[in-house]
């Protein structure tokens, strides 16, 4: 890993000056914050966990458990781990197998393996301005920067393998196709695109490259996210600035439905499909935070079919979230892979390389 240099306010040095990560000798999880009760062994039974970044730069773990209630199935939401991970504000983080990968204005991504609950190490050196966006692709990594470039690492040894350019601004989101691995955004079937403008969301035909359905608000979208139901109708589900995250008909721009309790801005959301032990039937949750600092989860099915109980559970972080993503429990995948002979976790320890 390229070491970052401090930028220097007089502009006395012949560099051109960059932002520094002060990792130090310590791992982040040296400092990390945790409740009495996160080593229970309950904490390693999570059915999903959500992680969230925030401008106050540090990464929160939420484990989440189904439970029974009078009112029907909760969620229940505890934090498993609280990490100052950089020196600037986190604008992104993404799951890719069992690696954690986080990205700042500080210019560096931090690596953590979430199932063993360990820093895994950063990379930095390669982008000159924030990390926007983090994708992982099976075994590679993409991010992109306010630098204008993709950088795509290889996640065996995590190497730079090449940078992308071409772009004449920032990037700002990065999306890889279901089937070939293009960057856009796509649907789940690989035949439609979505694009997010300030109050205006367009999706279009891949034959064609038309538009196929204009969805618009007069509220300011933050963001995105596709969502098929079991019956493979599609839906967009985007957070507004207005405090409200909405759910529209992805082939007639129809809202249908309008998840209201945040009392700031829905910055970021994130959909994770999860079977309560108690039920016969997947769940899809959806899970949005907010600029007010709580994490909220939903019913995503009951929001459509107008029921009641679309609320699942609520974490309040008490920091301004920026980002989020969201991963099966592992212990859930395991004995989803066990019953399917067939692995479901991207590497493993044999393949994976450590970053330095």
């Amino acid at each position: 890993m390229a070491n970052k240099r401090s930028a220097d306010t007089n502009d006395k040095d012949t560099e051109s000056p960059t932002k520094k990560q002060a990792l130090g000798d310590k791992s982040a999880l040296d400092s990390i914050l945790l409740p009495s009760n996160a080593h229970k062994t309950s904490s390693d039974n999570e059915d999903f966990r959500i992680i969230t970044g925030t401008y106050e730069r540090i990464l929160y773990g939420i484990n989440a458990f189904w439970e029974k209630s009078e009112e029907g199935l909760k969620v229940r939401l505890e934090p498993v781990f609280i990490v100052p991970a950089h020196t600037g504000c986190i604008r992104t983080v993404a799951v890719g197998g069992q690696y954690l990968a986080s990205g700042s204005t500080d210019e560096i991504i931090r690596l953590y393996d979430v199932k063993k609950r360990k820093e895994f190490g950063s990379l930095g050196g390669q982008h000159k301005g924030d990390i926007t966006d983090i994708q992982f692709y099976g075994r590679y990594m993409l991010t992109g920067s306010d630098d204008k470039t993709i950088c795509v690492w290889r996640k065996k040894d995590w190497e730079h393998l090449k940078t992308l350019k071409g772009h004449k601004g920032r990037v700002n989101s990065i999306a890889i196709h279901p089937s070939e691995g293009l960057l856009v955004r796509w649907n789940a079937g690989g035949d439609r695109y979505a694009i997010m403008f300030d109050r205006q969301v367009n999706i279009y035909n891949v034959a064609d490259a038309e538009v196929t359905t204009s969805i618009s608000h007069r509220s300011r979208f933050l963001s995105i996210e596709y969502f098929t139901a079991d019956d493979n109708k599609e839906y967009i589900i985007t957070g507004n600035e207005d405090k409200i995250a909405r759910i529209w008909d992805a082939s007639t721009g129809e809202c249908i439905a309008e998840l209201t309790g945040h009392k700031l801005r829905v910055k970021a959301l994130t959909v994770i499909v999860s079977k309560p032990e108690e039920s016969d039937k997947a769940v899809p949750v959806l899970a949005t935070v907010s600029s007010d600092g709580v994490i909220k989860c939903w019913d995503i099915q009951a929001a459509i079919l107008k029921k009641e109980g679309v609320l699942l559970g609520q974490y309040d972080t008490k920091s301004r979230a920026t980002c989020c993503t969201a991963h099966l429990g592992f212990h859930k995948i395991t004995t989803t892979s066990a019953k399917a002979d067939t692995p479901m976790i991207e590497g493993d320890d044999q393949d994976e390389g450590k970053a330095e």
